[in-house]
């Protein structure tokens, strides 16, 4: 998927005075990973409490859960795991 692609800060990434285009699926999981639910007010249901999640007793249905958020938005993954404090996410490449 391509699109606008932004910095670590959330900044638009501007190469050769225009905004850079580029996949931009890696952005967009680690932007619905990190939200809570109900951060995105245009869909309330989305988010994935990763930070809630790490922090507090872990779901059993939390990958489950995430993977079908990100399946929504058109992002297919391969794994989605907590380990050591932090989210590991592999995403399926295309052909």
């Amino acid at each position: 998927m391509k699109g606008i692609l932004v910095d670590d800060n959330g900044n638009m990434v501007i190469s050769g005075g225009h905004v850079a285009i580029g996949d931009n699926r890696t952005q967009l999981a680690q932007h619905l990973i990190g939200a809570f639910t109900g951060e995105y007010k245009h869909a309330p249901t989305l988010g994935g409490n990763a930070r809630r999640m790490i922090a507090g007793t872990p779901d059993p249905f939390w990958a489950g859960n995430v993977k079908g958020q990100l399946k929504q938005c058109h992002i297919d993954v391969e794994r989605l795991r907590v380990i050591d404090g932090g989210v590991e996410v592999e995403i399926k490449t295309k052909n």
